[in-house]
């Protein structure tokens, strides 16, 4: 075999494990379906949306979150803040959210910014099948 048939074959095995033993995504992937879970949040996640619930809030995502193929992904969705105490008959109002984050294997690093302030609402690390451990405001 030639020097070039045998670079040919290297490089086409390279390919099919992306980039010579990186973990490969494939392109147009979404989140796995079931629940994810960790400090502070849980999340359900369907082939239809995706719900959220942190200590003080409920978020949810139509449809399903596309990965790239590296794993990472951004999604939009609404917020709705809880808080402890009496509201108002209609609640709070749902703000417009963006999530941001990556998959790798069974775990999802995610942050959640409110995009009509730009908020910060922050950073959580979640585990395919884990309980969640939710500390709840009401």
């Amino acid at each position: 075999m030639s020097a070039i048939n045998r670079a040919v074959q290297l490089l086409a095995a390279c390919a099919a494990v992306a980039a010579c033993g990186a973990p490969f995504v494939a392109p147009d992937s979404n989140v796995k379906a079931g629940r994810w879970a960790g400090p502070h949040v849980a999340m359900m996640v369907t082939s239809e949306r995706t719900d959220i619930e942190f200590d003080c809030g409920q978020a949810s995502v139509d449809g399903v979150i596309s990965l790239d193929r590296d794993g990472a992904f951004t999604a939009a969705g609404t917020f709705l803040q809880e808080r402890p105490g009496p509201t108002t008959p209609d609640g709070p109002p749902r703000r417009p959210m963006r999530l941001t984050g990556a998959v790798k294997d069974d775990t999802m690093d995610m942050r959640v910014t409110l995009t009509d302030q730009n908020e910060d609402i922050g950073s959580f690390t979640l585990s395919f099948g884990a309980d969640a451990r939710l500390v709840k405001c009401k």
